[in-house]
């Protein structure tokens, strides 16, 4: 598997990271740990969590982060891994507030670092941003951490580019570690999504922009987009009707959609493929995050990395995927 290089990281970061939100919840725990076994056995060694992934389910709390941990301890593979947090994120308790002051993000970095079992993180992504705290303050905050090496380098995850701009402005001025990474919601269909949760951003024409001006990596998440253009153009009756009644269910995408799979049967591959080719194929650094599924879903994914699309097919995609939707009623196309 091919590898890019971040800002402050000594170790390279495979081509695909590897999210594991819901880790030990798709999967037994046995499961879990050969599913991690097979990524790294297969070139893979990002993995993308956060303090507060399957949270959202009654029961333990960090849950993914502990078989993260776990699974480090027994293997003895930190060393080799480029392990990924976030903090930061409203608790699931009702009081939706995003929690960025000093004191919430030090008990967020020092939770992280103990059910991880380890003495750094190597990407701190913030998950969310609180735009009534200046960038300075969430940037000296954050800074104190780098110095004392328990965060090799920063990301800012749903941050809006005005504000990722802004703040690293700032740390380059005062001479402070700013972020060198970014996850926003991106995907060949994301422009046409409809229902985005409020507090998610996703890839627009600035956030574009600010990445092809500078170093940052791109590290979208929803990369696969939930798997609607391979349940539409590959699946069964039932994944099709998913795909359906997904939120990617609009005019726009099924153009798309239409066209990738004219793409995928031309070259022989996957739509999934396509899929991934699309991002891949920007000027800027591109590191998808991947679900975490099944060996079988990691190794069409990783195979999907052998696939470059040319550079007419990425510009009509591109063309049809910046296009302003003109659907934004639920009416869905009819089966072709």
């Amino acid at each position: 598997m091919d590898s890019v290089r971040f800002p402050g990281i000594d170790v390279a970061t495979s081509a695909l990271c590897l999210g594991v939100a819901e880790i030990g919840i798709r999967q037994t725990e046995i499961e879990a740990r050969h599913l991690l076994d097979y990524w790294v056995q297969n070139g893979g060694n990002a993995i993308d969590t956060a303090r507060v992934y399957s949270d959202w389910i009654p029961g333990e709390k960090h849950r993914s982060e502990r078989i993260i941990g776990d699974w480090l301890k027994a293997t003895g593979a930190r060393e080799q891994i480029v392990l990924i947090t976030k903090a930061g994120h409203p608790h699931f308790d009702g009081n939706w507030r995003v929690r960025l002051s000093p004191s919430e993000l030090r008990d967020d970095l020092e939770g992280s670092l103990e059910t991880l079992g380890t003495h750094y993180i190597d990407l701190w992504f913030l998950h969310r941003d609180d735009k009534g705290l200046a960038v300075e303050q969430i940037i000296d905050c954050c800074d104190t951490f780098v110095r004392d090496g328990r965060v090799k380098a920063l990301g800012a995850a749903n941050w809006t580019a005005r504000r990722i701009r802004k703040a690293n402005d700032y740390a380059s001025r005062a001479g402070k570690a700013g972020f060198v990474a970014t996850q926003f919601f991106w995907n060949l269909g994301s422009r046409h999504y409809r229902g985005l949760e409020s507090t998610l951003q996703p890839m627009d024409d600035d956030a574009e922009q600010l990445h092809e001006a500078g170093d940052l990596v791109a590290m979208p998440y929803s990369s696969q987009a939930g798997g609607f253009f391979s349940n539409w153009l590959e699946g069964d009756d039932v994944t099709r009707l998913k795909a359906e009644q997904s939120g990617y269910a609009t005019k726009a995408n099924f153009e798309i959609a239409k066209f990738a799979g004219e793409i995928a049967q031309r070259n022989g591959v996957a739509v999934g493929a396509v899929v991934l080719a699309f991002l891949r194929a920007y000027s800027f650094k591109v590191v998808p995050i991947i679900g975490c599924g099944t060996p079988a879903h990691l190794a069409s994914s990783i195979k999907a990395l052998d696939f470059v699309l040319s550079d007419a097919d990425w510009e009509r995609l591109r063309e049809l995927n910046s296009q302003k939707s003109r659907w934004f009623s639920k009416y869905l196309w009819k089966r072709r």
